[in-house]
């Protein structure tokens, strides 16, 4: 299923697709709702500030080059990993049309209920890119070992989730465009 939605130059939502809506109720987020959210800030529905600073980087990377860029990242349900990629696209007005392509999906025997803890709670680290938690200072897959979980977590990004799209930015830059080794022997 693919959900899209549309930002202005200022990152309010302009508008979502008509699957949205559907897939939110599916997932247990009424909140996320095209009612609760077109013409709300996108920032204001992102929950980290290391996740709210990579989003923020990435829309002003896609505004300023005018090129658009692909994330790929984990939206996992409690008893499915789903791989997605995240397509930013930039539009004449300052504005861009971010939508999320379902890559693959694997179903698991576990239940992995993840919350957000509150405000000042002590509670282990989630990575919003990969879905792995800091524990005992090891970022593991919680469907990886083999129990249920309920957790109450704090999101964040890990270290090579953080890497990853400076590393795509740079092997982009590095490409040498078709016909460029001819025009240079020449």
């Amino acid at each position: 299923m693919l959900t899209a939605y549309t930002l202005d130059r200022r990152d309010r939502i302009l508008a979502v697709n008509p699957g949205w809506d559907q897939f939110a109720l599916d997932n247990e987020g009424r909140s996320a709702c095209a009612d609760q959210v077109v013409g709300g800030r996108l920032m204001d529905a992102i929950t980290g500030d290391a996740v709210r600073m990579f989003m923020t980087a990435i829309l002003m990377r896609v505004r300023v080059t005018g090129q658009s860029e692909a994330v790929p990242y984990r939206c996992d349900s409690p008893t499915t990993k789903r791989r997605y990629v995240m397509v930013l696209e930039p539009l004449a007005d300052g504005g861009v049309r971010v939508s999320h392509h379902l890559e693959s999906e694997e179903p698991s025997n576990l239940r992995i209920r993840v919350r957000t803890a509150d405000y000042g709670q002590r509670a282990p680290l989630r990575c919003s890119i990969c879905c792995r938690v800091k524990e005992e200072g090891i970022w593991i897959d919680p469907f990886e070992d083999g129990k249920d979980r309920d957790l109450w977590v704090i999101h964040t990004l890990c270290d090579d989730c953080k890497q990853a799209p400076v590393q795509r930015y740079r092997q982009r830059q590095l490409r040498v465009p078709p016909g460029a080794t001819e025009a240079m022997s020449a």
